[in-house]
């Protein structure tokens, strides 16, 4: 087999795993714009949930830590036709302009409003870009430094649960931004942490040591791959079944089956749980795995998808939330809580019937709008080597 075939191939089976991601993560958005009530605000409260909400909102876990993982790997091939400061430059300028677009355009599309000035939020784009930052540094490394930076962000942070922002006294900010959610303000302006941010550094760092694994023969790099997510995965279940460590929300039995199973793969997001990590991230290499071998025409939207992700991401939050206000304006002819940073809670009342259709339907409805121009780009990325291109 050729390097040439080899490479494609590497490429489809990450793209197909991104492209999943973003399908995936897709869906939450959609539930952020066309879900009412508890389907909203409160999908993973035992007290309020049911199964099917508690499993659209529990699934679309899986895309933070996949998609910036293959980031971390994405980075590593980058390396392959750049020098070490090339790669640098490249990593902080991404980060930056990710950042930029968080506090800027993207905020904007989250809420069609002013808000997004004086409520900014550390959302998943902004953890992305300081990961980037991060990584312009931690590639000057030794792998065995990087390796253990990256270990202890995730095997580590959860040991530092305990300890509270208003420890750090005029400094809690910074304790925010590292590992706890809240808000920081600055004099009109409130920042609101969703992301906090030491964890995801570390899930890019690893990303970037297993680029390498991505070069061995197919056979190889699957075996490394699948006994790694499998080991992930046993470590995250045995860790959560025994309430151990590494996750600071414990499960306990419930009188159903149901709620048994929802107590116990309720983990923690904000931060990422090392359980969490370990169980999606697990998962994600499994599936990575599985999904490197020749595959049908099925995957082929997944690979339209995983080749322009940032292009897909930046259309599909003004395109679900312009269609979630069309909706509200037609059945209750009011979309008042669709212009708040955060989204607002919807008016005691109102409903859609069966509360999950929508956000479904809306779902579906944007993957395959978006499919057509995300080809497109994705065309256009292969065929021009325009510097701006490569950032998105």
């Amino acid at each position: 087999m050729s390097a040439l075939t080899q490479k494609k191939e590497r490429f489809e089976a990450l793209d197909i795993l991104r492209g999943l991601a973003m399908v995936i993560m897709a869906l939450d958005h959609a539930r952020d714009f066309f879900a009412l009530d508890f389907v909203l605000s409160s999908p993973t409260d035992l007290a309020m949930t049911n199964m099917e909400v508690f499993l659209t909102r529990w699934i679309t876990h899986f895309a933070a830590p996949t998609f910036i993982f293959l980031a971390g790997i994405g980075l590593f091939f980058a390396s392959g036709r750049r020098t070490k400061s090339q790669l640098a430059t490249l990593a902080l300028t991404r980060g930056i302009w990710l950042i930029f677009l968080e506090l800027t355009l993207v905020g904007f599309f989250w809420c069609f409003s002013s808000d997004f000035i004086y409520k900014p939020k550390v959302g998943v784009l902004f953890a992305i870009g300081i990961a980037m930052i991060a990584m312009s540094v931690i590639i000057y490394l030794p792998r065995y430094l990087i390796a253990f930076i990256s270990l202890f962000l995730i095997f580590g942070h959860n040991m530092f649960d305990s300890i509270e922002p208003h420890m750090f006294k005029d400094y809690f900010w910074i304790w925010h931004l590292l590992h706890v959610p809240g808000n920081i303000y600055i004099g009109d302006i409130e920042l609101r942490v969703i992301y906090p941010l030491a964890p995801w550094i570390g899930v890019m760092a690893l990303g970037y040591l297993f680029g390498p694994v991505t070069k061995l023969p197919r056979a190889d790099r699957k075996k490394v791959f699948l006994f790694t997510g499998l080991s992930f995965f046993v470590i995250s279940i045995m860790l959560r079944w025994g309430n151990i460590y590494g996750d600071p929300s414990f499960w306990s039995p419930h009188p159903t089956l149901e709620y048994s199973i929802m107590s116990f793969l309720n983990f923690t997001k904000y931060p990422p749980s090392l359980i969490y990590i370990l169980f999606l991230l697990g998962s994600a290499m499994m599936l990575m795995g599985l999904l490197d071998r020749p595959l049908g025409r099925w995957s082929e939207p997944l690979k339209v998808f995983g080749q322009v992700p940032f292009f897909f991401y930046i259309l599909h939050i003004p395109l679900l939330h312009l269609g979630g206000i069309a909706l509200a304006l037609y059945v209750f002819n009011d979309a008042s809580w669709l212009f708040q940073a955060p989204l607002g809670e919807t008016p005691s009342g109102y409903s859609y019937g069966y509360e999950l259709l929508p956000t479904y339907l809306a779902w579906i409805s944007a993957v395959v709008i978006l499919y057509y121009p995300s080809r497109w780009f994705a065309g256009l990325k292969a065929s021009r080597k325009d510097w701006w291109i490569s950032y998105f």
